[in-house]
């Protein structure tokens, strides 16, 4: 038996704001499905107002959901503990988006849109809850802007390497692993940049051994010194 009071839920995700007794209710809402990678969730343009809360089958390998818009354009990474398609059920006779995929093993609580909007009104913690999540992803979208507005390429990529390193960091022998695998095509599309310009920035933030590859992962070797390399202090 999972114990989900104890699960390291990611910072800043949803399940690791709510109090564990509204954890523990959200997540006994709906039912739960067993996602392989490959998955589609919701479509762009489907009608729909279910909300998906991720969580991973085991502490091993985080939960990965890509968001993509028209022509597959990776523009956010969802991870264990973070909700999707919450926009549903907050707009009567929506459509979605963007499309969600998932891209590793993964379990899906799904929640009729219903069911969630009654959950966040019976629950002091719910809205404030969502609406904080809402806001970090408003900010962090604001920033993918500012990279694809200027900038060498090399402290575009630092500063996402950085803010993924914090978020869906693995403490590995060598720092923190990205638990998240990407393409340098989709890392590209996240701050503007080919995937070749993307393929140059990472050799000179391995030369600087702030990054490594092992398993195809990409490995912060140094938080504070991908900080500084972005400029950010």
């Amino acid at each position: 038996m999972v114990d989900l009071d104890t699960w390291p839920w990611p910072e800043n995700t949803l399940l690791a704001r709510l109090s564990p007794r509204s954890r523990r209710e959200l997540l006994g809402l709906g039912h739960e499905r067993e996602c392989k990678p490959g998955t589609l969730l919701m479509r762009q343009g489907d009608p729909g107002n279910t909300v998906f809360v991720l969580r991973s089958r085991d502490t091993r390998v985080s939960a990965c959901v890509k968001i993509t818009a028209a022509a597959g354009t990776l523009f956010a990474i969802r991870v264990s503990g973070d909700v999707i398609g919450e926009l549903g059920a907050l707009t009567p006779n929506s459509v979605r988006s963007a499309t969600a995929t998932v891209c590793t093993a993964t379990i899906a609580h799904c929640i009729p849109g219903n069911m969630f909007l009654t959950f966040l009104n019976e629950h002091p913690d719910g809205w404030q809850t969502l609406c904080r999540t809402i806001a970090d992803r408003l900010a962090w979208s604001d920033q993918r802007r500012l990279d694809f507005g200027g900038g060498p390429v090399r402290r575009c990529l630092a500063r996402l390497l950085m803010e993924f390193g914090e978020s869906y960091g693995r403490p590995v022998e060598y720092g923190l692993e990205i638990t998240v695998r990407l393409s340098y095509e989709e890392l590209g599309n996240l701050i503007g940049a080919g995937e070749d310009a993307v393929g140059l920035a990472m050799k000179k933030l391995q030369e600087a051994d702030l990054v490594c590859l092992r398993n195809r992962h990409i490995v912060v070797r140094d938080l504070e010194g991908l900080r500084k390399y972005s400029g950010l202090v």
